[in-house]
């Protein structure tokens, strides 16, 4: 981490998550990124540089680029959205990039493990992403493919711990179905994404971490903002 290239509102790094190869790797934020500012951004530009343009929904050169924003983790209003860039499915007549914003604690989380977005590949079997700082693997989703998400929700949280964010696809989405969804937190819905999911047998990602949020500002300050925030809106506060 000391050789990572940070900036505030980022961690400086990501993860390429090849479903093909079972693969995961880390690659710098900076300086591909410098100019992009925010998820949707990064995603939109990970399509320019790497997705041919015929790409279809479905096919396995189709990417899902998990990104969230510079404020997420920093309590900021309005910043716990996460953005979810892939090749739509529900888009007529011709498929296009666009982007999911799924609400929740996965934006938090991803930046407390340390990461400023997730990429890619299609998996042979059912799988789902396991991240906790710097543990991360792919593991085998055969018992829990089929579940509604709830109930899958509840068996990962056992799997793994039950202050992780999880987000994952239902039966809807592992039939392709393209106006399934991706569910975070087990209320907020990231729509027509979850048949991408589904298509490259990926049912979940979980994610923990214990990392700081760097914040370029008086904490003093900020807290105060902060507050101020949740006594205007109450529980609105995302």
């Amino acid at each position: 981490m000391d050789t990572i290239q940070k900036s505030y509102g980022y961690t400086g790094q990501g993860l390429r998550v090849n479903l093909t190869t079972g693969k995961i790797t880390k690659e710098p934020t900076f300086p591909r990124f410098k100019d992009e500012i925010g998820g949707t951004a990064l995603g939109y530009r990970v399509f320019w540089d790497e997705v041919p343009p015929k790409t279809q929904p479905l096919d396995e050169a189709n990417k899902i680029v998990i990104a969230p924003g510079p404020f997420s983790g920093s309590g900021a209003l309005c910043s716990s959205r996460t953005s979810i860039t892939t090749i739509y499915p529900t888009i007529y007549p011709m498929p296009m990039i666009a982007s999911a914003h799924i609400g929740g604690d996965m934006a938090a989380r991803l930046k407390q493990a340390g990461y400023d977005f997730i990429i890619e590949g299609k998996s042979e079997k059912p799988v789902y992403l396991y991240i906790n700082n710097d543990n991360f693997e792919l593991r085998d989703a055969k018992g829990i493919w089929g579940q509604a998400t709830r109930r899958a929700q509840q068996m990962l949280a056992d799997q793994t711990s039950p202050m992780a964010s999880i987000a994952v696809i239902g039966p809807a989405g592992e039939n392709l179905v393209p106006m399934s969804v991706l569910i975070s937190a087990r209320q907020h819905s990231g729509g027509g994404i979850g048949s991408i999911f589904g298509s490259k047998k990926l049912k979940s990602v979980v994610i923990q971490g214990d990392q700081p949020i760097h914040i370029h500002a008086d904490k003093k300050e900020w807290q105060k903002i902060t507050e101020r925030n949740i006594d205007l809106f109450g529980s609105l506060n995302q």
